[in-house]
C-alpha cells in the first residue's frame, strides 16, 4: 500500500507541475492578446484626428458660442470626448452632420 502512495504521489506531483505549466502559458498568451489590443486601440487613437471646438468654430467661420448652440440644436453631432473630457468631433462626423444640412465643410477628411 505504501507503494501505491508512493507512485500516486509522484503522479499527482506531475500532473500539478504540468497544470502549473499550462497555467502560465495560457496566461502568457492571454497578456499578449491584451497587450496587442491595447496597442491596437493606441494606433486607432493616434490615426484620428480630432478637431476641437476652436477648431471647429475656425473652420465653419463661427465663435464657440455658435459651435455650442449648433450641438444644442443638433446641428452638430455629439462630441467624442478626449481623456481630458475635452469635446472633439473627427472629420467624419463633421462632414456627414454638414452633408445632411447641405453645408460644405472646409477641414481635413
Amino acid at each position: 500500500m505504501e507503494h501505491i502512495k508512493g507512485i500516486i504521489g509522484i503522479e499527482l506531483s506531475l500532473l500539478e507541475e504540468v497544470l502549473r505549466t499550462i497555467v502560465r502559458q495560457e496566461m502568457a498568451a492571454m497578456r499578449d492578446e491584451i497587450k496587442q489590443t491595447l496597442i491596437s486601440k493606441q494606433e486607432l487613437l493616434l490615426q484620428e484626428e480630432r478637431l476641437y471646438t476652436d477648431q471647429v468654430a475656425e473652420l465653419l467661420g463661427v465663435t464657440r458660442h455658435t459651435v455650442g448652440n449648433y450641438r444644442k440644436t443638433g446641428d452638430l453631432p455629439e462630441p467624442k470626448r478626449d481623456l481630458s473630457d475635452r469635446p472633439y468631433w473627427t472629420p467624419d462626423q463633421l462632414d456627414r452632420a454638414l452633408k445632411r444640412r447641405g453645408i460644405k465643410g472646409n477641414y481635413p477628411t
